[in-house]
């Protein structure tokens, strides 16, 4: 007689290999193909493990929900659309972005190897997730992983006050001998939206440079601010950024870009994300031999760690570090995830009638 996964495996500490399981196991009644849902949960379980449990298994809902509303395909199979030399244009199929994502990075891969770099655009995807996490795949294969993508808008460009850009991260991911890789993973607004949304829901107010009302005036009031839009990061420095990697995610690769791209928050089930993403792969051995490329590296990083530490430092971290020392903690003692998300596995494994042995 089997147990409810729900309730004998949602626990805290949360044991890998069974959330693993679970989460496999709802995607793939959802209509995900067993080897896809393979690669959706290790991607949100790997930024949970990371730390960044905002792209982590919180987010299976929201995909499925989008499954179920008919505006994201689960068994999308990702086409090439055109092709030349070391560059392609791929078509999603509206599929999972972290699906969509492994697949075209795949590709860049093989093309990196024949050409030294793989530049792959990708058209009619969804939301990617947590973009370090596909970049680093890459540094399996000791290259680099650069990842751009556009995302819903939710950002006032500078000097405007309606939400017309997202916050378009991106990630560059470099490979290390015998360590965790370099990731720096980062979005173009000052604060992601769910910061907004969190201090709605506890009542706090917000810092005055986060966000502007409906009239473009800055305000503490997050309510205002969910009903305005976000402001980037540096002000015009983080508006140029956004720009640009629309231009490469969107523009250039035939998806939707700027205000076209569907919205996830609010979420729009009117029609599919169609979100862009370039994607590349480059071949350090094309530029400098494999081990001369390591030790430069490792002495450009102790001359960043060797740096007197400023007031109130303990130690300088790279980018990714952080997020390494909390997978292997998390490898070691287990994954702690939020309440809410905990009761939303629930709900998802009562819906989609997920049973463990």
């Amino acid at each position: 007689m089997g147990i409810s996964v729900a309730t004998e495996f949602l626990n805290n500490p949360v044991m890998i290999q069974n959330l693993s399981f679970y989460c496999r196991a709802i995607a793939e009644k959802a209509g995900v193909p067993r080897e896809d849902a393979q690669i959706l949960v290790e991607a949100l379980i790997e930024a949970d493990l990371r730390g960044v449990h905002t792209h982590g298994v919180a987010r299976l809902g929201m995909y499925l929900e989008r499954v179920k509303r008919g505006v994201l395909n689960p068994a999308a199979k990702v086409k090439v659309v055109t092709e030349a030399g070391a560059v392609a244009v791929v078509d999603g199929d509206n599929g999972l972005g972290p699906v969509v994502g492994r697949r075209a990075l795949e590709l860049a891969l093989i093309k990196a190897r024949e050409y030294g770099v793989g530049v792959v655009g990708v058209r009619h995807s969804n939301h990617l997730g947590a973009l370090g996490v596909i970049a680093a795949y890459a540094t399996y294969h000791h290259m680099m992983g650069i990842i751009f993508t556009n995302t819903s808008p939710i950002m006032a460009p500078w000097g405007g006050y309606k939400p017309i850009l997202g916050n378009n991260p991106f990630a560059i991911a470099v490979p290390r001998k015998g360590e965790d890789p370099l990731v720096l993973d980062i979005s173009l607004s000052k604060t992601a939206r769910g910061n907004i949304i969190l201090a709605a829901r506890e009542g706090n107010p917000i810092p005055r440079d986060w966000a502007i009302n409906e009239r473009g005036e800055p305000t503490t009031d997050p309510q205002e601010a969910l009903r305005g839009a976000v402001l980037p990061m540096a002000e015009h420095k983080g508006y140029g950024l956004a720009v640009m990697v629309d231009i490469l995610a969107g523009v250039l690769t035939g998806a939707a870009f700027a205000s076209e791209v569907g919205s996830l928050i609010p979420p729009d089930f009117s029609k599919p994300l169609n979100m862009g993403h370039l994607i590349i792969a480059l071949d350090i051995s094309r530029f400098l031999p494999l081990e001369e490329f390591y030790r430069r590296l490792e002495e450009f990083i102790g001359v960043i760690k060797s740096s007197p530490l400023a007031v109130g430092f303990k130690e300088i971290l790279l980018p990714g570090e952080r997020g390494a020392r909390e997978k292997k903690k998390c490898l070691k003692e287990g994954l702690y995830l939020e309440s809410t998300t905990l009761d939303e596995l629930r709900r998802l494994g009562e819906e989609y009638n997920v049973r463990g042995g």
